[in-house]
């Protein structure tokens, strides 16, 4: 398949999502992040999350078929396009000395990336100010994992997932706790454990800290790449959809903390997410995605997935019903980032490398194609 057909595929799982036969129902129900999605590697060799629907939700969103072939995890999507299952890894089959499952701890997102949400609370759902697409307590509530995780326990299941040879790069989220550093520092302390076990690279994401001196500590813990997520880059509607967030730091603060960031780590290794799909004005957000880009920030565009637990559990995002025009907006995005080096595979860890929740790679790779 060539890129065009590579994106085009891309965008239709993650925009239309899938059916699923019945009695194949499992599939990640909360935490921080897009949920509801089953992983399947694309005929390019990369993961997608593809969302699950069923019944009425998947006739708005106009949802396909995705079955089994066989029993070595080969499926069929829309009765044409062979996708890969990604295995169950073993490694969820052990546990910490406090008898808690590895799984409780890190799970595989996409194919190579061991992710966790170190801190399995947000202030925002305290204060009711919580962003409306998130569902962090609910994997919590479902006792699918634990509150907050430990340095030497999130160590051990990374050494356990290297060992196995499957994870190639890390990635530590948190909700954010009250306090200054938004979390960084909790997060700092489990990549310095993790740098006493492994020398994989590590993202992190975590809202704009107060200070600076959070950033360097970071750094200096060993983390390769940070994300901090403005989530959109229309103003109304993230006061609107991320009110917390939205009261806690304005753009122009989000923007000097990305400066301070790409100076610390990097160009390119400095992300954030703007979601596809809240009413936004694709222009806008076009030209949000090459100011961040001459920034050197890396931006991930990726499709706003609506899940049970959070406060737009039938929301019918704008892509909807349009998919030829979510294609023509990601390949400019694509070209955007081209344009200044900004290869979101290059990036050391995290969801840029990861790709599976995003079809900004396999825009950057169409663009790549065209401009040969």
């Amino acid at each position: 398949m060539d890129p065009e057909g590579i994106l085009r595929l891309k965008v239709r799982l993650l925009t239309q999502g899938a059916t699923l036969p019945e009695g194949y129902d499992s599939v990640r129900k909360g935490g921080a992040g897009p949920v509801g999605a089953r992983y399947f590697i694309l005929p390019n060799g990369k993961p997608c999350g593809i969302p699950i629907r069923r019944g009425e939700t998947a006739e708005q969103f106009g949802s396909a078929s995705l079955a089994p072939l066989n029993d070595e995890g080969l499926w069929l999507y829309d009765s044409e396009i062979e996708l890969q299952e990604v295995s169950r890894p073993s490694f969820y089959d052990l546990e910490v000395d406090e008898g808690i499952p590895y799984w409780k701890i890190a799970l595989l997102h996409g194919s190579t990336c061991l992710a966790t949400t170190v801190y399995q609370k947000c202030r925002y759902w305290s204060h009711g100010t919580q962003c409306k697409f998130c569902t962090i307590p609910t994997s919590l509530q479902m006792e699918n994992t634990i509150l907050e995780k430990e340095p030497t326990q999130v160590a051990e299941v990374v050494l356990a997932g290297e060992n196995e040879g499957l994870i190639e790069h890390i990635l530590l989220t948190t909700g954010t706790p009250e306090g200054s550093d938004a979390g960084g520092k909790r997060l700092a302390a489990i990549s310095r454990e993790i740098r006493k076990v492994s020398t994989l690279p590590i993202a992190v994401q975590l809202e704009p800290p107060a200070e600076i001196s959070v950033l360097n500590e970071l750094n200096e813990a060993g983390v390769n790449s940070v994300g901090i997520h403005l989530e959109t880059a229309d103003d109304n509607i993230r006061q609107r959809v991320c009110p917390g967030k939205y009261d806690y730091a304005s753009v122009e603060e989000y923007e000097r903390i990305w400066r301070k960031a790409v100076e610390i780590f990097g160009r390119g290794e400095v992300s954030t997410f703007l979601l596809h799909g809240l009413g936004e004005r694709t222009d806008e957000t076009l030209r949000y995605i090459r100011h961040l880009a001459e920034m050197g920030v890396t931006t991930i565009v990726a499709p706003i997935r609506p899940a049970p637990g959070s406060k737009l559990p039938s929301f019918i995002p704008s892509y909807v019903g349009e998919l030829g025009a979510s294609i023509a907006f990601y390949k400019i995005a694509g070209k955007i980032l081209l344009e200044n080096n900004l290869n979101p595979n290059a990036v050391s860890a995290g969801c840029s490398k990861c790709g599976a929740c995003t079809p900004i790679q396999e825009a950057y790779d169409w663009a790549q194609s065209v401009t040969r």
